[in-house]
């Protein structure tokens, strides 16, 4: 498989927003139905199949034929296809690990020959990673990626690996992370990591601006129907009508995930057992209130020192980017 859209996000910008709610839309396209557990009210066609909550891992790559005009999607945390290769001119990049695995799921040397895919009647492909690195760079990727705020992100991220299951998470430096200063989190790992992955992105779009796009995620939360169709606009390389995106995108909120969590007794992305989310808990965003302006100056010195851009970023974070992971 070489030509395959990627959808990435930086960890804690939507991701699971983003597989549900292109997934619902996939579903209902294929005159599926879905339960909505809030209203009680069924989606789509009464007569469809339900969708499988139970089967569905997330992924990387969901099934999306008659929705997208190719049979795959990746939705997940990468960096940029065709940018490792030129990244050379950024001394820093390669001496600069990230700070837990998954942010680089294409170069972390999986066997990508059983992809993972849902929606699927099976259950894995075959990626050529090497042959996605050089279409990439010779011919381009329509590609997309959804970016958070930094400290909004690492404020969050923070949690989230705090409550993981696995140390390679859950600890720094040998101790719990719980009890590691923010400060020390987000300037000595947070901030590092994010700006490995979101300059590849950068790099990329200034390459090649009509096939590499950043969306920033609070955009996508202040606006979410019309931020996905446009997504979807780019990744398909056409405008389409999606008469069934409203209801995917309202089934994929926050609250009615977190139903389907307590239902299957684990979070949705399988890191946690019991009632326990990974989505975001609201004390999470007395953290996110208390970082001074101090704190952001520093964090975009060190960001802007790393070549990221700065304008990049809008600050405004809706309270419903409070919710969504």
């Amino acid at each position: 498989m070489i030509s395959l859209p990627i959808l990435s996000t930086i960890p804690r910008s939507g991701t699971w927003f983003l597989r549900y709610a292109v997934s619902f839309l996939a579903h209902l396209d294929r005159g599926g139905r879905i339960d909505n557990r809030l209203t009680g009210r069924t989606v789509g066609d009464p007569t469809g199949p339900a969708f499988d909550f139970c089967r569905f891992k997330g992924g990387p790559l969901f099934n999306v034929r008659g929705t997208l005009p190719v049979d795959h999607l990746f939705i997940g945390h990468t960096v940029c296809p065709g940018f490792a290769a030129t990244a050379g001119d950024l001394d820093w990049w390669r001496q600069t690990p990230f700070h837990v695995p998954g942010y680089d799921y294409f170069h972390e040397g999986l066997n990508y020959r059983y992809t993972p895919v849902d929606l699927a009647p099976y259950l894995y492909t075959r990626i050529r990673v090497p042959a996605l690195e050089r279409s990439a760079k010779k011919r381009g990727q329509r590609t997309v990626l959804v970016y958070r705020d930094p400290l909004d992100q690492a404020a969050s991220y923070y949690w989230y690996c705090q409550h993981h299951d696995e140390p390679t998470y859950n600890s720094f430096n040998g101790c719990p992370l719980s009890s590691v200063p923010f400060d020390d989190y987000l300037f000595e790992r947070a901030l590092p990591s994010y700006a490995k992955q979101l300059i590849s992105y950068q790099v990329m779009a200034e390459r090649q601006p009509d096939l590499v796009q950043l969306v920033p995620y609070e955009r996508l939360m202040e606006r979410p129907v019309e931020v996905m169709a446009a997504i979807l606009d780019h990744l398909s390389g056409t405008p389409e009508n999606r008469p069934a995106l409203g209801d995917a995108v309202r089934l994929a909120h926050s609250e009615h995930l977190k139903v389907i969590e307590r239902e299957l007794g684990q979070s949705l992305d399988g890191t946690r057992k019991g009632r326990l989310s990974h989505m975001r808990q609201s004390h999470m965003r007395n953290l996110e209130q208390r970082l001074t302006g101090s704190t952001r100056r520093q964090a975009m010195a060190l960001l802007g020192s790393l070549g990221v851009n700065a304008d990049l970023f809008e600050w405004t974070v809706p309270a419903e980017a409070a919710t969504a992971a």
